[in-house]
């Protein structure tokens, strides 16, 4: 893609299912079978499994970053503003 220099085709593909998890769709799925499909050409079983995974993780923790608010450089216990 000419926009994306830095970037290979598997690397896109990666970004694009992070963008799709976390864009609310009113309109029908998030990940399109399409999408799941350009990741599998990428990806094998066990790879696409590992990018799930680690966009589930990415996922949890972006409710604690915008809801507790912790403030870097704190001690566990202490690290939350309120």
């Amino acid at each position: 893609m000419a926009g994306r220099p830095h970037f290979t085709d598997a690397e896109r593909v990666a970004l694009e299912l992070v963008e799709a998890v976390l864009t609310p769709n009113p309109y029908g799925e998030r990940v399109p079978d399409e999408l799941f499909a350009r990741a599998a050409v990428h990806y094998d079983e066990k790879a696409l499994w590992t990018l799930t995974m680690a966009i589930a993780q990415m996922c949890f923790f972006i409710p604690v970053a915008l809801i507790a608010k912790p403030v870097p450089g704190k001690p566990l216990g202490q690290n939350y503003t309120g």
